[in-house]
């Protein structure tokens, strides 16, 4: 019987494929993890309620969901890390806000947790090898972000802005690809999820001081403005990807 033998570096490689991707523990991956948790879905009209997963790959085609993306990169554990926020984020943004003129008040709230839950979605859409989040990539902040999140100590949130939005738009109700926005020079990620929008800056310097208004802060009640979805041009981005999307089912 012939053996095969594969080399050390081989082996590094294959096993680190099954690690992880949050604490690096070797313990079986959860079988499905949420990008965005599901109770957010719950909150669009039932007609909406059927995900289009609208793709902008030549041989991909739109398809429909009702749980959202999800995959296998973390271990039971560090998914209930992560429950924990999602369960968190519930009790908040499903309250009923009040309307001022500083836009819509969800009131008071616990800042870690919260800031924790936005910028964990950020991670796993990074993370999970979804072809929809494939252009998610944060690069050499990558650590910095999963040290955060493996830690609740509340120094390493300064280094984060999280600036989250709401919308009356049709496009609300659409889960689009996050994308990396300049504002005032500085790159943010914007990502979008159902009822909600979330610019999130992760470089370890000074946000842009047109957002320090509307930005979450420690102490301070939970307020956010409306997004037009025009601010970076997502409205005519959404009409080339559907377009891209009506084309490939004529073709097919």
């Amino acid at each position: 019987m012939t053996q095969t033998h594969q080399s050390p570096q081989k082996i590094i490689e294959v096993s680190a494929a099954y690690c992880c991707k949050l604490c690096n523990s070797p313990e079986p991956l959860h079988p499905c993890s949420h990008v965005i948790p599901q109770w957010m879905y719950k909150m669009l009209p039932i007609d909406a309620r059927c995900m289009k997963i609208a793709s902008s790959y030549a041989k991909e085609y739109e398809q429909k969901s009702q749980t959202g993306i999800y995959g296998k990169y973390v271990c039971k554990k560090c998914e209930d890390r992560l429950a924990a926020w999602d369960d968190y984020a519930a009790t908040v943004l499903q309250r009923k806000p009040v309307v001022t003129a500083q836009g819509l008040d969800f009131g008071q709230y616990d800042y870690n947790r919260l800031a924790r839950f936005f910028l964990s979605v950020l991670w796993r859409a990074h993370s999970c090898e979804h072809k929809f989040f494939d252009k998610v990539d944060l690069d050499s902040h990558t650590l910095s972000l999963t040290k955060c999140l493996l830690n609740d100590n509340a120094e390493n949130l300064k280094n984060f802005d999280v600036i989250p939005t709401w919308s009356s738009n049709i496009l609300t109700f659409a889960v689009m690809t996050p994308i990396k926005v300049l504002v005032e020079s500085i790159p943010y990620w914007q990502l979008y999820l159902p009822l909600f929008q979330v610019l999130i800056k992760v470089v370890p310097r000074p946000g842009a001081a047109c957002l320090q208004p509307i930005m979450m802060i420690e102490s301070k009640n939970l307020c956010m403005i409306e997004k037009t979805f025009t601010e970076f041009n997502e409205i005519h981005i959404a009409e080339r990807v559907f377009k891209e999307n009506m084309k490939k089912k004529w073709e097919h």
